[in-house]
C-alpha cells in the first residue's frame, strides 16, 4: 500500500501519518518533504516569518494576527509522517500502475504530480483543477517568481499524452489542453487587474490586495489573497512591468513608457 503526496498543505498531507501509522508508504517530492518540515514545524519560525513579511507589505496588525493564530491552529491538525523522498522523473508504482513523477512548482515550490502514460492519466494534485484555479503565493522563502513558475508548470503539462485528468479538488476532466489555456487567459486578466489596480499611484500590496479581492470572510482567505497579489506583483516586476519600493510599508508602482 503506497499514498503519493503532491505537496504540503494540510488537506494534502494532513493525514498522510494516520496512513504511514496504519502500514501505507507515503511517498513525497524529496524538497518537498524538507518544506513541510519547515512550515509545519513547532518553533513557529516560519509562521512568524510570514507575519513578518505581511506586516512589511500593508496588511494591517489584526489581520495578520488573526492569520498567525489560524496558522498555528492549522499546523496543530498534520500529523507527524516521515515520507520517503522521490524525484523528478523517478518512477513510481501505484497499484500495478506505473506512474512518473513529474515537479510542477508554483502552487508550492515543489509541488508534483504523476504521469501514467500507459493508461493516459495524469494525476494533477492541485496543479489543473477543473473549476478553480490553484492559489498562487509569494511567501518569505518562496521562490523567487512563484507564478512565472506556476505558468512555466502548465506549459509543461498542457500538451502531454493524456486523456484523463484526476484532479486534487473536483470531477475528472479531460481536455487538459483546453483547462490549461483557460488558467493561462485568467493570470494574464489577474495581471492586467493588477497593474489597473496600482493605477499611477504607490500602494501597498494589501491595499492592491483587497481591490482585487474585496469580500474576504476568514483569516485564511486574508492570507490567500495577500499572498496571491504579491506572487502577481513579483511576476510584473521581474517583467519590467512594476516596480517594488522599500519603506514600512513597502509600495509599487507601474512603470510607465
Amino acid at each position: 500500500r503506497r499514498v503519493f503526496v503532491t505537496h504540503l498543505h494540510p488537506d494534502h498531507l494532513g493525514m498522510a501519518g494516520t496512513l504511514e501509522r496504519a502500514g501505507a508508504e507515503v511517498v513525497m517530492h524529496r524538497p518537498e518533504i524538507a518544506a513541510a518540515r519547515r512550515v509545519w514545524a513547532a518553533d513557529r519560525d516560519e509562521v512568524d516569518a510570514t507575519y513578518a513579511h505581511f506586516e512589511r507589505h500593508g496588511m494591517p496588525r489584526s489581520v495578520n494576527e488573526g492569520m498567525r493564530e489560524a496558522w498555528v491552529e492549522m499546523g496543530r491538525r498534520v500529523d507527524k509522517v516521515a515520507p520517503r523522498p522521490i524525484d523528478d522523473g523517478d518512477e513510481l508504482d501505484l497499484g500495478g500502475r506505473a506512474t512518473r513523477v513529474a515537479w510542477t512548482p508554483g502552487h508550492t515550490d515543489y509541488h508534483a504530480v504523476l504521469v501514467d502514460a500507459r493508461e493516459a492519466v495524469l494525476f494533477a494534485g492541485d496543479h489543473v483543477l477543473p473549476r478553480i484555479t490553484s492559489n498562487v503565493g509569494l511567501y518569505p522563502r518562496s521562490r523567487d517568481d512563484p507564478l512565472g513558475d506556476f505558468l512555466a508548470s502548465l506549459r509543461k503539462v498542457r500538451d502531454l499524452p493524456v486523456r484523463r485528468v484526476l484532479p486534487a479538488h473536483g470531477e475528472p476532466f479531460d481536455d487538459l489542453p483546453g483547462r490549461v489555456d483557460q488558467i493561462l487567459a485568467h493570470h494574464d486578466a489577474r495581471l492586467a487587474a493588477t497593474v489597473d489596480a496600482l493605477g499611477d499611484a504607490e500602494r501597498d500590496a494589501y491595499t492592491v490586495a483587497r481591490t482585487l479581492f474585496p469580500v474576504l470572510r476568514s483569516a485564511h482567505e486574508e492570507r490567500f489573497a495577500l499572498a496571491e497579489t504579491l506572487a502577481h506583483l513579483r511576476h510584473l516586476e521581474r517583467a519590467g512591468r512594476v516596480v517594488e519600493i522599500d519603506g514600512a510599508p513597502a509600495r509599487w508602482r507601474v512603470v510607465r513608457s
